[in-house]
């Protein structure tokens, strides 16, 4: 009487992510302009915002972008991802 465990069985050991994961984090989407372009792929985006000063962000590029080698200048206008957590940086999400 030999039970073989198949690989979609439920009494697998495989390890769970913490529960901190399966949340999704709050996110927040900025559109700007390009400013300053930094080394390694980091950028300065400035999003403009009404009746406040403007915010500056420093970014880096989504990995999508990388692969698809987006090429990012000075004067361009982005999509930012912002997290709640750190308003002081971004991630470029697309380029319009």
């Amino acid at each position: 009487m030999n039970k073989k465990l198949s690989r979609n069985s439920n009494t697998s050991n495989r390890r769970r992510k913490p529960a901190s994961y399966d949340k999704k984090e709050d996110k927040v989407y900025f559109e700007g302009v390009v400013t300053e372009t930094l080394p390694s792929v980091r950028f300065k985006v400035k999003i403009d915002r009404k009746n406040l000063e403007p915010l500056i962000l420093e970014c880096q590029t989504k990995s999508i972008l990388k692969v698809k080698k987006v090429k990012i200048i000075k004067g361009d206008f982005v999509t930012v991802e912002v997290d709640l957590e750190d308003l002081s940086k971004g991630l470029i999400v697309k380029r319009n």
